[in-house]
């Protein structure tokens, strides 16, 4: 019992020394001038089992204090600087500046400047600062400044700066601006800027600007910087954006998904399908190589870069050998003729589907020529790593560079070469 007494007197002690740090910037504001503002008389103490028994009598809302404690619940006029405990309910009138712990709901008329820490929620008429902790919400009629912590809702009818974290929702009227982080979604109104991670959806009306990643859906007008979610969308986007499918009108940077989209891009597309509309490429390829494979692919992407999706039959040998493939690859123009360069990735399959590891790695040097309108042909080098677990593997290559074991796993290496054609 000892131990937790002195624990609970430095938890006290910690929470004003904070107070009088935090909060420096009320030092110029004298109780003269909060007693001009308000029109409140001023006093060191109070005590209040309920609002109307209390020490300052039946008008408690005309005093401001110190110190104040409230035995069930209490509201009074302002408390300037000090610290309030209330088994309940501590109310202020117009504004709270210090420390307020409460066993439900911390209250103020108008400004809250301090610590707060409530088993509900606190509730700011106007501009809410420092440090709130709440079992249920956080809310404030304007801006919101400082750390808040609760376990559903911080809510800002202003702007919101700092650091906020809730088990459900960050949401703010006009804009965001620092960490934060809630099991359902950040929402602003207006712009938001920093970090904001969420279970369910970020959005912002306007700007978004930073790391932002969520579950289901990132959205913004303008967007810069890194987003990770199911869903990406945004008017404008400048950066990074990875997801299950990304989607934007004008788009800079790197799109990773299975679906990107966008009406321009420019970047490097990394995805399954990846679509746009002004400057974007749809192509059939065919071709062939050196270990026995026919393949037909889609290119998509844009003209510089490009990711294709193929499949590819053997027909050299005496059995069903297929293969599937993802490609990502550049385009690179000559006066008199092209280049491909690109990497892919097969997996390949002995009669249906397989799970046993048997990935073929290629880098291709394709070089190619325009015969007519979207009819082109080429051919050239590919360097060639397979790692396989299945014996029948050895047939894909009629020789090897180098070829050793290790781990259950064969490694092949060797040079071979591709030619095809494409169209559309």
């Amino acid at each position: 019992m000892r131990n937790k007494g002195y624990l609970l007197l430095f938890t006290l002690g910690i929470c004003l020394f904070l107070t009088q740090a935090a909060y420096g910037q009320d030092q110029n504001k004298t109780r003269n001038e909060l007693k001009d503002q308000y029109g409140l008389e001023y006093r060191m103490f109070r005590f209040t089992l309920v609002p109307g028994l209390s020490t300052n009598g039946y008008k408690a809302t005309d005093y401001v204090s110190k110190y104040s404690l409230n035995i069930l619940a209490g509201y009074n006029g302002a408390l300037y600087k000090g610290f309030e405990l209330g088994g309940l309910f501590n109310g202020n009138k117009y504004y709270a500046s210090g420390v307020q712990i409460a066993g439900l709901i911390n209250y103020s008329g108008k400004e809250t400047t301090g610590i707060q820490l409530a088993g509900l929620g606190t509730y700011s008429g106007e501009e809410m600062q420092g440090i709130q902790l709440s079992g249920v919400g956080n809310l404030s009629n304007s801006d919101m400044q400082g750390l808040q912590f609760s376990g559903a809702f911080n809510i800002s009818d202003g702007y919101s700066q700092g650091l906020q974290a809730s088990g459900a929702l960050n949401m703010a009227q006009d804009g965001m601006q620092g960490l934060f982080a809630a099991g359902l979604g950040n929402i602003s109104g207006g712009e938001s800027q920093g970090l904001l991670f969420a279970g369910g959806v970020n959005i912002a009306k306007t700007d978004m600007q930073g790391i932002v990643a969520s579950g289901l859906l990132n959205y913004a007008k303008n967007m810069q910087g890194m987003s990770f979610s199911t869903l990406n969308i945004s008017e404008k986007f400048q950066g990074i954006q990875a997801g299950v499918a990304n989607i934007a009108h004008e788009a800079q940077g790197i799109q990773i998904g299975i679906i990107n989209y966008a009406d321009r891009f420019e970047g490097v597309p990394v995805g399954l399908v990846s679509i746009y509309k002004e400057n974007g490429r749809s192509n059939l390829d065919v071709w062939t190589s050196d270990a026995g494979f026919t393949n037909v692919g889609i290119k998509l992407g844009t003209h510089q870069i490009y990711n294709m999706v193929s499949v590819g039959y053997n027909t050299f040998l005496d059995r069903d050998v297929w293969q599937l493939g993802w490609s990502i690859g550049r385009l690179h123009k000559y006066p008199t003729h092209f280049l491909y360069t690109d990497f892919s990735y097969f997996k390949i399959n002995e009669g249906g589907w397989s799970k046993d590891l048997n990935s073929l790695f290629k880098y291709r040097l394709l070089f190619g020529k325009e015969l007519a309108n979207r009819l082109r042909i080429y051919g050239g080098p590919t360097f060639n790593m397979l790692i396989s677990k299945i014996p029948e593997s050895k047939d894909y290559t009629w020789y090897h560079l180098l070829n050793f074991g290790a781990k259950d796993r064969n490694y092949v290496f060797w040079i071979g070469y591709s030619v095809g054609i494409q169209l559309l």
